[in-house]
């Protein structure tokens, strides 16, 4: 199974302001849909609290934390989330944050799904855990693509990959 992470992010590596995403690009929220419908998505309790729409049609919603919540699979640990999605084995799964989640994940991911918006957000409040610099020292970037005057995205594969896997 393929841990896959995906997120957007501004030059400083902020990914939230206020619990909401600090721009609006509809290209990369079409992008966004695009990958990861199909597939079963991870994310903490604060990304699904600050979804407008619940649960995202098409996929799987899955969160992580300690409180329930109606209708949802939710888990309090990595683990114990990894060993229920494992069971139903998909192809690969998608994390969609927050900044804690992708930190439990980052050291598992298998491909790298980012959206660069190009901007420096002023009071940015959350970022993404990882530095671009340290994502340079353990994966290659595969593909960018311009997905609309204010964002590029990227898919990035790791440095080490086993052929075989």
């Amino acid at each position: 199974m393929s841990i896959e992470l995906i997120w957007a992010q501004d030059y400083n590596g902020g990914i939230g302001k206020k619990g909401k995403l600090p721009w609006h690009i509809p290209e990369d929220l079409i992008n966004f849909k695009k990958i990861t419908t199909g597939h079963p998505i991870i994310m903490g309790r604060k990304t699904w609290d600050s979804l407008p729409f619940k649960p995202l049609p098409g996929r799987s919603n899955i969160v992580l934390s300690s409180r329930k919540i109606n209708n949802i699979e939710v888990y309090n640990s990595v683990d114990d989330c990894l060993k229920m999605v494992n069971k139903k084995m998909p192809p690969k799964i998608f994390v969609i944050g927050g900044q804690s989640v992708y930190e439990s994940f980052f050291q598992k991911a298998s491909v790298l799904h980012l959206t660069l918006v190009h901007q420096k957000i002023k009071n940015i409040d959350t970022f993404f855990p990882v530095s671009l610099k340290e994502i340079e020292k353990k994966f290659n970037k595969i593909r960018t693509v311009s997905i609309s005057k204010k964002a590029t995205y990227s898919r990035w594969e790791p440095i080490n990959k086993n052929p075989l896997s």
